[in-house]
């Protein structure tokens, strides 16, 4: 278990006593971080404004936002779920605009989807649309080409 260092030279101990034991301390290793698809999907968790809150004022996330309750003012995010219950009067610019409930304004976003019994009312840039049937929308739609 132990091993004792040999040495040519003589070690002064007395007769009968035990010789030291060198102590070796046990090696410290630190825990490398892995990355589990859960820690991924944790920076992916959205931002949610809940039904009955009602804010004015500007948003500004990297994130994904998600809004039941009402908002006026600019909002610029990578991704904006307007819910059900949500209703948005204002200025967005986004990757993704999903719209379940009202929007109201001017928008500039990658891919627009408008859900059926969704409202959507002003100009929205986009370059990819999804419409499903007994949307409202009441405005402009313009197609933008590449990074416009």
């Amino acid at each position: 278990m132990f091993k004792k260092a040999q040495n040519n030279k003589a070690e002064a101990t007395s007769p009968g006593e035990p010789a030291p034991v060198p102590v070796v301390a046990p090696e410290v290793t630190t825990p490398k971080r892995v990355l589990s698809s859960a820690s991924v999907l944790d920076s992916h968790k959205p931002s949610v404004i809940s039904e009955g809150f009602v804010l004015t004022g500007d948003i500004f996330s990297s994130g994904i936002l998600h809004i039941e309750g009402k908002i006026n003012g600019k909002i610029k995010a990578e991704s904006i779920n307007i819910g059900p219950c949500g209703r948005v009067d204002g200025d967005l610019d986004c990757e993704t605009l999903h719209v379940k409930g009202v929007f109201s304004g001017s928008a500039v976003c990658g891919e627009l989807v408008v859900a059926d019994k969704a409202t959507v009312q002003g100009s929205v840039a986009y370059r990819s649309i999804t419409v499903s049937r007994g949307a409202n929308i009441q405005g402009e739609l313009l197609c933008r080409r590449g990074d416009d």
